[in-house]
């Protein structure tokens, strides 16, 4: 008994030097340590920083890059700036949006009236047709049912796969299909006639529903790669796929 007493008051005797030990090292430690040479940040040097760092890197994710690939683990098509921020989407296919907008507007210029029922009696006209588009209420259209029910869903399905076609969500690009779809009617076409309660309805409708299959075919042609006429198939219908993707991928 009295020997495993002894043997307690050893160990506790040990491990109360070996505590000691260690407060006066740490302790030592502390005090080896210069104040002066540690100086204070100022919270207006961090705000700086903190906001700088944050501009570059707003910087550096708009202008990165992030190519198509197929992934070698999965076989799985990446998109092009599937991986970015809907921002750089929208900055791309808006840019895209805009070229072809402008092709056609300028195609609908040169044809005869009586096939685009714009009136080009000057600019005098111009302006007045402008002012009645923001001032007086929608028409229905007389246009050609070509353009109506053809011209139109598909030009509601290019606005649609701008930003689909670059992994946007179905409904990030059926708000991107609508608000390029009242752009058209109230700024670039609003010049030469009123907007069009037909355009405005189908455009984006028939748009979203037939760019959503498109996106959908060209996403299945592109898993064992496309055949010739898989590829002629997505230049026609699904021509922001192609200029977005193209048809042959680098594996990651």
């Amino acid at each position: 008994m009295r020997l495993f007493l002894y043997s307690v008051a050893f160990w506790m005797s040990f491990q109360a030097h070996c505590y000691g030990q260690t407060a006066i090292d740490t302790s030592t430690a502390i005090h080896l340590v210069n104040k002066d040479s540690i100086s204070p940040v100022n919270s207006d040097t961090l705000q700086q920083t903190a906001l700088f760092s944050s501009r570059e890197h707003g910087k550096t994710s708009l202008l990165k890059k992030f190519p198509p690939y197929r992934d070698s683990f999965s076989e799985k098509m990446v998109l092009r700036n599937q991986n970015a921020s809907f921002g750089q989407k929208f900055l791309r296919g808006g840019g895209m949006v805009f070229g072809i907008q402008l092709t056609t507007f300028c195609l609908l210029l040169a044809l005869p009236e009586h096939f685009s029922n714009w009136d080009k009696d000057g600019l005098q006209q111009y302006r007045q047709n402008f002012r009645d588009a923001f001032t007086k209420p929608p028409v229905i259209d007389n246009d050609s049912w070509v353009i109506n029910y053809v011209g139109h869903p598909y030009q509601g399905s290019y606005y649609y796969n701008s930003t689909r076609s670059q992994g946007a969500k179905v409904w990030q690009a059926a708000l991107v299909c609508i608000g390029h779809s009242l752009l058209w009617e109230y700024t670039i076409e609003a010049g030469f006639e009123r907007p069009s309660v037909q355009d405005m309805v189908i455009t984006p409708a028939a748009g979203i529903l037939l760019g959503e299959l498109f996106h959908f075919a060209s996403v299945r042609m592109s898993r064992n790669g496309f055949k010739w006429y898989e590829a002629a198939f997505v230049s026609i219908f699904n021509p922001m796929y192609a200029i977005n993707n193209g048809f042959k991928f680098a594996k990651k």
